[in-house]
């Protein structure tokens, strides 16, 4: 019994070319959304560290997970508006 309960508890990770095919909101529209928030990981400090090959990758898993959508993205990209807006009127 313990190796059936091992097996429950290790998901399955998918590639990402098999998420890429399962994207049921098409997958020409994942890699504009994949594009921006690679940027948005990037400027993140516990992302530094990262190649912009894992950056990508990263982006386009939380994407294609369903973790990331426009909204985020908009909310994303105002906040950063927000935050340099004022170090350009200065």
């Amino acid at each position: 019994m313990p190796k059936k309960d091992a097996a429950k508890e290790a998901p399955i990770r998918k590639t990402t070319e098999e998420l890429i095919l399962d994207f049921g909101k098409g997958k020409y529209s994942a890699i504009p959304m994949a594009a921006l928030w690679a940027k948005e990981l990037k400027k993140r400090e516990e992302n530094r560290h990262l190649t912009p090959a894992e950056l990508l990758d990263l982006a386009l898993r939380e994407v294609l997970g369903g973790s990331v959508d426009w909204k985020d993205l908009k909310k994303a990209a105002s906040g950063a508006a927000e935050v340099d807006a004022p170090a350009k009127a200065s």
